[in-house]
């Protein structure tokens, strides 16, 4: 979940997750978990998870929560062919931004098969603005 990569142990019930806690046996975080670890759980559990493509609904505005379900085929459909119309164009008008996670090696390998020049953390973003302020 972040780029700290602490030790955890998942519990199951059944074959289901039912709680996670520190692994009082790892190197870097013996035992001790922050509310973000604890709260893992919510990626597997949260009723409000995500778990289908979502498209806004035509002619709904932006902020009004208002999506239609889509197939995955549709939905890399769409994806691939504006990418597509923004890497022919110019790929400088694509921006990415990613934070302090494990995806960050993914993530760069993307933007440089994308053609862009540069991609931007979230913590060094977070960072430039307390620079500035």
């Amino acid at each position: 979940m972040c780029a700290c990569r602490c030790g955890i142990r998942a519990h199951l019930r059944d074959g289901e997750l039912v709680y996670i806690d520190g692994n009082p046996e790892h190197p870097l975080n013996q035992g001790v978990i922050c509310a973000k670890g604890a709260s893992g759980i919510m990626k597997q559990k949260s009723p409000a998870r995500i778990t289908k493509p979502l498209l806004r609904k035509a002619g709904a505005d932006r902020g009004a929560s208002e999506f239609e379900e889509i197939s995955w085929e549709k939905a890399f459909d769409l994806l691939s062919t504006r990418l597509a119309k923004i890497r022919d164009t110019d790929p400088k008008k694509f921006a990415l931004f990613t934070g302090r996670d494990q995806m960050q090696a993914l993530t760069g390998l993307f933007a440089r098969q994308f053609g862009l020049p540069t991609m931007q953390r979230m913590a060094a973003f977070a960072r430039s603005i307390w620079l500035l302020a």
